[in-house]
Parts: structure tokens; C-alpha cells; sequence
């Protein structure tokens, strides 16, 4: 008696599937400056309107020459002046029509009365030393394909291709709104019966990392009326509304009821722990989510829920985190019904890899949201032994995992 139910809830997955097949976003496209365009989503190919070289170039430092001097060997240059006989011409330079190779510079030593000496290997015919019209880029040749996220490296291939606005697909906005008469902003100092809002810092930049544009509304204390405003307003300018709190059924969750008398609800409760309670509904065709307040309820329905949606309405994959293996510390239990996320300390020695597995609900909250690992069990799994070797997913790179 009084234990949760655990029965009978759709798997992230499967929520998520009935949840799309509930919603389709629309696929919106603007287009940004170059400068502006690292970490978009390309919304279509990008093909190059330049050709490059414009016209043939040297392909090093030296000096351009007119081949039919060498036609019988190598020539007196004991009286060549320049401008007349050749002409500078370093890498990627254009250079006069009736020059058309290049000798390298360190075969080719310019006196002070302008004469040449050159060494004595140097062989010369048309075209050598001289790159191409179109070696490096050909108008119409490809860049980047729709659903690349744009690299530094990128813009310098679209520079070179005389892209100027990047076409990408537009983020989408998402409107946060937190809830709970006990909130107070982080930087307040709380007193009795108050809690710090740290779900609004912390998911406006999870929707940053994903690609979404966050829009954050200020806390709205447990009043229906405060909060239909606050929510008709999310509604009105933003793609997605995510109301962060209330998502059970307790005396004060009026999130729920909310939602339920304006839209159409998909799933309420998943299989998914900490975070169960996770509501997904439809108003007026957006996607309205209905986050656990706690802490690491809020970060774990971030990751698999927002996401998801936010890659959706980009066209985009899931981001990979990269695993390692790990030795566990000691066992532990888990729920075989449902998806448990556990944050994870992560040492390395000689042998390897070992994961301490923190516990929120045990004064390790704070280590939690800063630990450099995790993992999320698979449905089925009853929990691990000492020394099990465990996949975990990292949170900071290798380089800062110490001993």
C-alpha cells in the first residue's frame, strides 16, 4: 500500500512515436550571414556559384616564365629583367598571359640588377608549376547537403563558394515556464518553505545545446488564473510550451488540469524515472510538455523529450554522447519497469575506468548535476554487481577524467 505504480507506462520511445504521430512541425527556413552561421542546420544543398581559380594561378612562390625560352634547354638568364622575361608570381597569384609557368622561388635567385640564376635541374614546360581555372572549386559543385550542422571549417568553404546568407532551418522557440509558490530566482537567498528555481537556468541552456531558441518566462506561483496567462502567452509566441512543475496529481498541480481542458493529452506518465510523471499533449497543433519540477526529473525529461522535439523540428539526429566502459564501484538495484538515469563519478587508473554511482535522493543532488558521467538503464534491467562493466556516457571529455 502507498507504493508508486509502476505498471502499464509507455517506454520513451513509444511515447515519443504516438507523440510525432500526434504532431508534425512545420519546416520553417531563414537565412543568416556567414558569420552567424556555425551550429545551424542547413535547411538545403549548397552548391558553389564561384570558380576558383578564376583564371590559371601559381601553384607556389616563384616566378612566372614563358616556356618556349626553354625549349632548347635552359636559357641565359644572365640578362633577363623583370617584366620582360618573367614576373613574380606567388601562390595562387594571377600573372600576365604570355607567362605560363612557374619556377619556385628556391630554384630561382633574383640578382640585384634583376637578372636569374637558376639552378641546374630546373625543367620548364606550358602549365608547369601553374594551377588550373577551377583546380580548387567548379561553379555548381557541391558544399553541403541539407541537415548538416555548419562548422568553423564550413564557412570556409561556403566563403570560397561566394556564399554570403546561409539558408538554414529556423530554431524553433521554446517557451519555459516555471511554476511554484516556493520558487525563488537563483542568487535569492531561500528561506523556510521556499526552493531556488534552478530548472530555468538549467533547461534554457539544455534548449540552447540542442538548437532551440529559449524563451523563459518568470516564475508563476500555484494561481490558475496566473497561470492560464502565463500559458495562453507561451502559446501565442512560441513553437513548443513547456511547463516546468505540477505534473502529477497533487493538490496544487494545476498544469495538468490546464492542459487537459485545452488540448488533446497524448501520454501523462512514462516510463522513465526520475521524471515519471512527464506529461505530452497537443494545443493548437504545438507541443506542450508538462516537466517534473525536480531537478534531475527536469534534466533527464530535457534529454530524452525536449530533444527529441527540438531535433525534430530541425530535421536532425539525436547528439551521440561519447561512452567508455567502466568498472562499477559497488551494486546496485534498479527498476527493470522503468529507465533510470544515473548520474555517475568517473575515475581512471592503470586498470581502467570505475564508475561511482551517485544518489540524488541521498545529499548528492549537487554532485549529480555535476558529475562527468551517466547512464540510463535499459528497461529489464534489475540493477548491476561490484564490478560489472557498465557502458556509461560522458559529460566531459576523456582529457578531464582524473584519478
Amino acid at each position: 500500500m502507498g507504493e508508486k505504480i509502476m505498471d502499464g507506462f509507455p517506454s520513451r520511445e513509444e511515447a515519443l512515436a504516438d507523440f510525432f504521430a500526434a504532431w508534425e512541425p512545420p519546416m520553417r527556413t531563414e537565412h543568416v550571414t556567414l558569420d552567424d552561421a556555425v551550429g545551424r542546420v542547413l535547411a538545403c544543398d549548397v552548391v558553389s556559384a564561384n570558380t576558383l581559380p578564376v583564371v590559371r594561378a601559381s601553384s607556389f612562390d616563384g616566378i612566372a616564365v614563358k616556356s618556349a625560352a626553354f625549349a632548347s634547354g635552359p636559357p641565359d638568364t644572365s640578362a633577363w629583367r623583370l617584366g620582360v622575361d618573367y614576373v613574380r608570381a606567388d601562390t595562387g597569384d594571377d600573372f600576365p598571359d604570355e607567362f605560363d609557368a612557374v619556377v619556385m622561388i628556391e630554384k630561382a635567385a633574383i640578382q640585384p640588377d634583376g637578372s636569374v640564376v637558376l639552378d641546374d635541374d630546373v625543367r620548364v614546360e606550358a602549365g608547369s608549376g601553374v594551377r588550373a581555372a577551377g583546380s580548387t572549386l567548379r561553379a555548381g559543385e557541391p558544399l553541403l547537403s541539407a541537415g548538416s550542422i555548419v562548422r568553423p571549417t564550413d564557412l570556409a568553404a561556403l566563403a570560397m563558394g561566394g556564399v554570403a546568407m546561409v539558408p538554414v532551418r529556423r530554431k524553433p522557440r521554446v517557451a519555459f515556464i516555471p511554476t511554484g509558490s516556493e520558487l525563488v530566482p537563483a542568487g535569492i537567498k531561500p528561506r523556510r518553505g521556499q526552493n531556488v528555481d534552478t530548472n530555468s537556468l538549467m533547461c534554457k541552456h539544455l534548449l540552447i545545446e540542442y538548437g532551440a531558441e529559449p524563451l523563459v518566462f518568470p516564475i508563476v506561483h500555484d494561481d490558475p488564473a496566473e497561470l492560464e496567462r502565463a500559458f495562453e502567452a507561451a502559446l501565442s509566441t512560441a513553437d513548443v510550451v513547456v511547463v516546468n512543475g505540477g505534473s502529477a496529481v497533487g493538490e496544487e498541480d494545476f498544469n495538468v488540469r490546464l492542459i487537459e481542458r485545452r488540448g488533446t493529452v497524448v501520454h501523462h506518465y512514462i516510463a522513465a524515472v526520475p521524471g515519471r510523471p512527464l506529461m505530452m499533449a497537443v494545443v493548437d497543433g504545438k507541443p506542450v510538455i508538462d516537466l517534473p519540477g525536480p531537478t534531475m526529473a527536469a534534466y533527464f525529461g530535457s534529454e530524452w523529450c525536449l530533444q527529441a522535439i527540438t531535433a525534430r523540428f530541425l530535421g536532425i539526429p539525436l547528439h551521440r554522447r561519447p561512452t567508455v566502459t567502466a568498472r562499477a564501484e559497488a551494486a546496485k538495484s534498479s527498476i527493470p519497469k522503468m529507465a533510470n538515469i544515473g548520474r555517475v563519478h568517473l575515475t581512471r587508473d592503470d586498470e581502467g575506468y570505475t564508475a561511482r554511482f551517485l544518489n540524488f535522493k541521498a545529499g548528492e543532488l549537487a554532485a549529480c548535476m555535476t558529475s562527468n558521467a551517466q547512464r540510463v538503464s535499459p528497461l529489464g534491467e534489475a540493477g548491476w554487481e561490484k564490478g560489472d562493466l557498465l557502458e556509461v556516457e560522458l559529460l566531459r571529455g576523456e582529457e578531464f577524467i582524473g584519478e
